[in-house]
Parts: structure tokens; C-alpha cells; sequence
């Protein structure tokens, strides 16, 4: 229950500015100890720990459509400044490949959320974007946006990104070096 509903939006302006505190100290600790991907992850795990501090999730209905809208701006532009000439010349390049690739996860990811249907109940959205491949960020606004369990979805996608950035990332730059 959104206990500031009939508040406005000022009501919860300290409970946004903890958690934002959150995140931008654990983007500054992260990128402090050279963790790779260290704002993203940092400032979710910032978050996290401050949104600890007080019981229930952060839920006002006004801001976090506006944040989210302002987020999904940002990330498009990103994005689309990242896609120049050279680029798409690139993804034509590599489209055989790309596509197969694309294919086989989007096997993978409907086969993990039939298993989290079937075997554990969740409900299909949740299931769905719990198992897609993308970016925390992306998948978290999404999922915001079409009602997903987002404990259930954001708990899968950090630990992925931990896992790729902690473990993963590390073994295979020591590998290379190594060859």
C-alpha cells in the first residue's frame, strides 16, 4: 500500500532523496574499488542497502513514472548515440551470426520462464522478463511498467550482472592475458 497516496508527491521526497543517496554512494564506493560496471551495479546495490533502512518499497505511482520516463529517455539516447555509420555496417556485417545468436537465447529464456511457470508459479510476465536477456536497467523499467514481481525479476538480473562482472569477466580477461 502507497501509505503517501493522498500526500502528493512532496511526501515521499525524502525517501527519493535517501535513495538516490544510496546510489550515487554506491556508484562512488564501486567505481572506488574498480568494479567493473561499477556505477550501474553500485548504484542498484546502493540503492538496495538504503532502501533497507526503511520497511517497504518505494512505490509512489507519480515519481517513479516520471523517473522511469526520464530513465527510458536517457537510455534511448545512450543507445541511438552509440549507432552510427560504422556501427550498423557492423550488425550487417554480423547478421548470420547475430541472429542465431538471438534465436538460441530467446529458446533458452522461453524454456527458463516455462520451467518458472510450471514448477514455481510465477506468473508469466514475471517469468519472462526474470529470464531475458538485457540490462538491468532496461528490464527493471520494463518490468515496472507492465506490473512484473520486480523483487523476484531485479534479484535475477543482479545477480546475473554480479556473476558476469565479478566472476565471469575476470576469469576471461585473466585467460586472455594469459595466452
Amino acid at each position: 500500500m502507497n501509505r503517501s497516496a493522498g500526500h502528493g508527491w512532496w511526501a515521499d521526497a525524502g525517501r527519493l532523496a535517501q535513495l538516490l543517496a544510496g546510489a550515487v554512494a554506491g556508484a562512488a564506493v564501486f567505481t572506488l574499488l574498480r568494479i567493473p560496471a561499477a556505477v550501474l551495479v553500485g548504484s542498484v546495490v546502493g540503492s538496495a542497502v538504503a532502501n533497507r533502512v526503511r520497511a517497504g518499497a518505494f512505490q509512489h505511482r507519480a515519481v517513479g513514472k516520471g523517473i522511469r520516463t526520464v530513465a527510458l529517455v536517457v537510455l534511448g539516447s545512450v543507445a541511438g548515440a552509440r549507432l552510427d555509420a560504422a556501427t550498423m555496417h557492423t550488425i550487417g556485417h554480423l547478421l548470420l551470426p547475430l541472429a542465431a545468436g538471438i534465436a538460441l537465447l530467446l529458446v533458452l529464456e522461453a524454456g527458463l520462464a516455462a520451467l518458472l511457470i510450471t514448477r514455481y508459479r510465477m506468473d508469466p510476465v514475471t517469468a519472462v522478463l526474470a529470464c531475458a536477456p538485457g540490462g538491468v536497467s532496461e528490464i527493471a523499467l520494463t518490468g515496472a511498467d507492465l506490473g512484473a514481481r520486480m523483487g523476484v525479476v531485479l534479484a535475477v538480473h543482479v545477480t546475473r550482472v554480479l556473476a558476469v562482472v565479478l566472476v565471469v569477466l575476470p576469469v576471461l580477461v585473466a585467460w586472455s592475458g594469459s595466452s
